[in-house]
């Protein structure tokens, strides 16, 4: 777990298709859009083909700490639902045609998810959301600080789009950027008044407490302001110590077969680099690894590697043996051989996410089991002890009858004790049975109210009384 607090601060890839997009939704609705894509890219549907992202997850990166209005999230759920939108509104990514449609295509109603939001991507956006080609790389924790004003995390997800790409700087016109940010044609008509109310408190934000430093210049059109020309750069940037946000992707993602996954995507950048030297080794250099990631992505890059290194394996000693590993390498980076589909992948990770719940689910039983044997040894003991109070108070004539109803009712146990006592285990184990059964009452032989005592979790206590009750 020491890797989540690495997810806040660590990048997700939002496909630039789905950044691009005429925001006309408001703006929480934008940012649930990318908490849904972000969940999905690390999370699997049912056999239904719904997901299911948890609503405190949402809440509290909207920054809603102290805020319980779910029905106010699934609203947002519901008007992402009814609107379709216009996805790679500036035609950037050229693998992605430029579509109308809505991103969720069906919605379950909050009674039948209780904590949970389900829901069904478009078809054509879900490929593009698990395998993105082309994507922006964008600070998870960037939703809960750019939360004010209103457009600074628009312009952020444009900013991290256009720098992940390769652009350090960028030119959009004026009309073009008020549609991407949602903003009536006729509104800020005046550019002064779109600098003092839209760009400069945007960019103040961004620059402020955000991982870029944004400047802009102006270009004319004849006599107007026609367009902006952004010139990004990174900055020194740590992540601040946000508890409500951690804390609710921390208990989130433990309750889901996902964290494997998780950890893996907060130690992506050092991945990238690995794989990048482990190129090298072939010949290969790091500007072809960086062009190899661009188009196929991190998993992708070492599908198509792997399955190199098979190859190697299964030709070596034969007569076609690769000999030229570095070029054969090349050939199947460009050609994508070995690369896996987008179903291929959805049948792995199908089988890995059973595999892991499975394992989960075993792991949580054996850890249940322990802990109810922790318990009955933890409540025998206690039982003894009463017993034994219980055998000291009586005179010697009540307990002389008492040792007789045992060795009456346990015959076996008769000559053994006499000799013996309580000294051989097996027999003192039998004579304390016998003793608890008939000295104490029913509220001290009640597991179940012992457990309750030592704040034993619900679900063991739960587990207790099928037992009992079974018994």
């Amino acid at each position: 777990m020491s890797t989540i607090p690495q997810v806040l601060s660590n990048d997700i890839r939002k496909p630039t298709a789905l950044v691009h997009f005429e925001r006309s939704l408001s703006l929480v609705e934008q940012k649930v859009m990318t908490l849904i894509i972000f969940h999905c890219q690390v999370s699997e549907r049912d056999d239904r083909g719904f997901y299911y992202i948890k609503k405190n997850f949402i809440r509290e990166f909207l920054g809603w700490d102290d805020s319980n209005n779910y029905p106010r999230i699934y609203e947002a759920f519901l008007g992402i639902y009814n609107n379709s939108v216009h996805w790679n509104l500036l035609g950037v990514d050229r693998t992605f045609k430029r579509v109308i449609c809505r991103l969720i295509v069906s919605l379950l109603e909050p009674s039948e998810t209780g904590q949970f939001i389900g829901f069904k991507l478009h078809p054509d956006l879900e490929p593009v959301i698990k395998d993105p080609k082309v994507f922006a790389k964008l600070k998870l924790v960037m939703l809960v600080l750019l939360a004010k004003p209103k457009y600074a995390y628009p312009l952020y997800e444009l900013f991290a789009d256009s720098y992940s790409r390769g652009q350090l700087s960028f030119r959009i016109s004026l009309p073009m950027l008020k549609d991407y940010l949602g903003i009536a044609g006729e509104s800020y008509r005046i550019f002064k008044d779109f600098k003092t109310w839209i760009l400069k408190p945007s960019l103040d934000s961004i620059n402020g407490v955000s991982d870029f430093l944004v400047n802009y210049q102006t270009y004319r059109i004849g006599r107007t302001i026609g367009g902006l020309v952004f010139s990004l750069q990174k900055q020194s940037w740590q992540s601040p110590q946000l508890a409500g946000p951690l804390r609710e992707l921390q208990k989130y993602y433990d309750q889901l077969p996902l964290i494997e996954v998780i950890e893996n995507q907060a130690l992506a950048s050092g991945e990238e680099q690995e794989f990048t030297q482990d190129l090298q080794r072939y010949g290969l250099t790091e500007a072809d690894a960086l062009a190899i990631l661009e188009q196929h992505g991190l998993e992708g890059g070492i599908e198509i590697r792997d399955y190199v290194l098979s190859e190697i394996e299964r030709r070596r000693g034969t007569p076609d043996e690769i000999r030229h590993i570095g070029a054969y390498l090349a050939r199947c980076f460009r050609e994508g051989f070995g690369k896996r589909t987008f179903e291929e992948r959805e049948r792995e990770r199908r089988r890995k996410s059973t595999e892991a719940i499975v394992s989960a689910q075993r792991l949580a039983r054996e850890k249940r089991q322990a802990e109810i044997n922790d318990l009955a040894h933890a409540f025998w003991i206690q039982q003894v002890a009463l017993a034994e109070e219980a055998l000291a108070q009586m005179t010697a004539t009540e307990r002389e009858r008492f040792d007789q109803r045992f060795v009456q009712a346990n015959p076996i146990w008769a000559r053994k004790y006499q000799e013996a006592g309580l000294n051989a285990p097996l027999l003192r184990t039998a004579f304390y049975k016998f003793a608890v059964e008939r000295l104490l009452d029913a509220g001290q032989k009640d597991i179940v109210a012992f457990a309750r005592a030592r704040g034993v979790s619900l679900e063991t206590i739960n587990l207790l009384q099928t037992m009992t009750h079974s018994g």
